[in-house]
């Protein structure tokens, strides 16, 4: 159709003035308009974008439910109720379809108070006011704080479970449920230390759980996972989160993330490292499953990547009572003070953001008591040239009496000699033992007939006694001596003219079994060897041998042989 003619009428007073134009200029309008309501309504949605989202309570409503009542049943302050009206859009206040769904900011919603249960305490924890036990309730305001040694776990309404490590100072800010329902909102503040955290699935999207840091703050709605701030050995003013299983959202200022099952990352006041696969858990070795020690030892293997290991011993197989903890730069975590028991420990190594990887567990048993006592006689290692031999070993407390074993192998599969009730700390084995290599270990056994473990394994060798010298053989100018040897032995020779070896004529080194001395003066001597193996080992001297050396003849027999003049 042709463009009409564009008129202008004169306007009157009290009249509106029409400019007519043609109707493809009225559908460039229109589109103009469209495109601009659509740019303005985008505009207006940016700051909502820019900010944090609200989170949202939905609503379902029933009959005979109009925005003013619900105001007034679930609101903090009635009249937010035209609020609720302008977020969903509602025409009539008073009459809204049954089964209509309500975006409520949970901002505005009414809350009720609820209080967490201290489900376990070990070592030093404290509240409020003053120390805590086991069963005690904290709710929004309090502050729970463990000492070096100290941890606790917390178990929140919805049955979510924290677990406060040493070292850290935790405050309960706000701990509520939405008025009506059992939408939990939980927020709390880690000021310093570790919290290790089994959050239950959140019910609902009202349902919150946050742990604010100094630098972050991570929100969740079900999941295993780790936050630390302020560690000692970490930068400050920065926070670390490790996500085992689920997925959290961490913010740091205005940076934003959503950090997922098997990693972790460490955020700073304004921004958050591009996430890491966390280490893998380390191969803790299957000997650690029994300790017989006071002192547990627990080896593993290292974890390419760890600059440390993080190592902790719990009562219980989830780690809500820690017992002991400690930070090891080895691989080999050692503690002390465990009574005899079960236990679990756990390790997991540390990278150089000092971010925490996968747990590797162990059960192990520790018995350790009553202890075995000092093996004192003969020590480990030790050579012996002898036939019999006798054990000892210092008094141990607890114990009643001992228990021995002597075996030719380390592992005692077949003992040689075996008693169960050695009331000393004595043993004269009177049976002679043929030439080897021999072990044997004691235990102390209490007054139930609780026995320890086996003291550590000694083992000595067992060597043939020194043979006699063989008799002296006497000349008219010499005196000789022999005695049976071993290839690279040396020999220490003592005679003397009394059986105590105090008064010494002889006292020699020798590299030979052997000896010649010029004849002696009539009379009894003493003679002696010991022998100085080619390792060092001096043995114990032969038995005493005596010899007669006979005079020789008076000078006024001599007189007798002298001719006569």
């Amino acid at each position: 159709m042709a463009s009409a003619p564009t008129r202008h009428a004169k306007a009157f007073p009290g009249q509106v003035a029409f400019r007519f134009v043609d109707l493809e200029s009225w559908k460039m309008l229109i589109r103009s308009l469209v495109v601009l309501h659509a740019l303005l309504a985008a505009l207006t949605a940016l700051p909502v974008a820019a900010a944090e989202a609200p989170d949202y309570f939905h609503y379902t409503t029933e009959a005979g439910d109009t925005l003013i009542g619900i105001g007034e049943t679930i609101l903090r302050q009635p009249a937010d109720w035209q609020r609720v009206q302008r977020i969903n859009r509602i025409a009539n206040p008073k009459l809204i379809p049954i089964g209509t769904v309500l975006r409520v900011p949970i901002s505005l919603m009414r809350t009720d108070p609820v209080t967490a249960r201290v489900s376990q305490v070990q070592g030093e924890v404290s509240g409020e006011r003053g120390p805590l036990e086991a069963g005690a309730r904290i709710g929004s305001g309090d502050e729970v704080v463990t000492g070096e040694n100290g941890s606790t776990t917390i178990e929140l309404s919805d049955g979510s479970l924290l677990t406060l490590q040493p070292g850290s100072r935790l405050k309960v800010e706000s701990l509520s449920v939405i008025h009506g329902t059992e939408l939990q909102d939980a927020q709390l503040r880690l000021q310093k230390g570790r919290v290790e955290s089994e959050v239950a699935k959140q019910r609902g999207p009202a349902a919150r759980f946050r742990i604010l840091t100094p630098t972050a703050a991570v929100g969740v709605r079900g999941t295993r996972f780790r936050v630390g701030t302020e560690e000692p050995g970490t930068p400050p003013g920065t926070t670390r989160t490790e996500v085992t299983e689920g997925a959290v959202g961490v913010e740091a200022g205005r940076a934003r993330l959503e950090l997922n099952e098997g990693f972790g990352a460490v955020a700073a006041a304004e921004s958050i490292a591009k996430p890491v696969p966390l280490l893998a858990p380390p191969a803790i070795a299957a000997t650690a499953s029994l300790q017989e020690r006071p002192l547990v030892r627990v080896p593993f293997a290292a974890v390419t990547g760890a600059r440390a290991y993080r190592a902790q011993v719990a009562a219980d197989a989830a780690f809500h009572s820690i017992l002991a903890q400690a930070v090891f730069a080895s691989t080999e975590a050692k503690f002390g003070d465990l009574a005899d028991g079960n236990y679990h420990v756990r390790i997991r190594a540390i990278d150089q953001f000092g971010l925490e990887g996968r747990d590797a567990d162990l059960v192990f048993r520790l018995k350790a008591r009553p202890e075995p006592p000092f093996a004192s006689q003969p020590q480990n290692q030790a050579k012996l040239r002898a036939e019999t031999v006798t054990f000892a070993w210092a008094q141990a407390d607890e114990a009643q009496h001992y228990r021995f074993q002597l075996a030719r192998d380390a592992a005692f599969a077949e003992p040689v000699l075996e008693r169960d009730d050695l009331g000393e700390t004595r043993l004269a084995a009177t049976e002679k033992l043929p030439p080897a290599d021999y072990y044997w270990r004691v235990r102390s056994v209490r007054g139930d007939d609780d026995a320890g473990p086996w003291g550590d394994v000694q083992r000595f060798q067992l060597r043939p006694p020194p043979a006699n010298p063989e008799p002296a053989k006497i000349d008219d100018k010499s005196l000789s001596f022999s005695w049976p040897a071993e290839p690279g032995q040396s020999f220490e020779f003592q005679l003397a003219k009394d059986e105590a070896f105090a008064q010494l004529v002889e006292n020699r080194t020798l590299g030979e079994p052997t000896i010649t001395l010029p004849k002696p003066d009539g009379g009894t001597y003493f003679m002696r060897v010991r022998a100085t193996d080619p390792d060092g080992f001096v043995g114990p001297y032969t038995a005493t041998q005596k010899t007669d050396v006979p005079l020789g003849k008076p000078w006024w027999m001599l007189l007798l042989l002298v001719p006569l003049l």
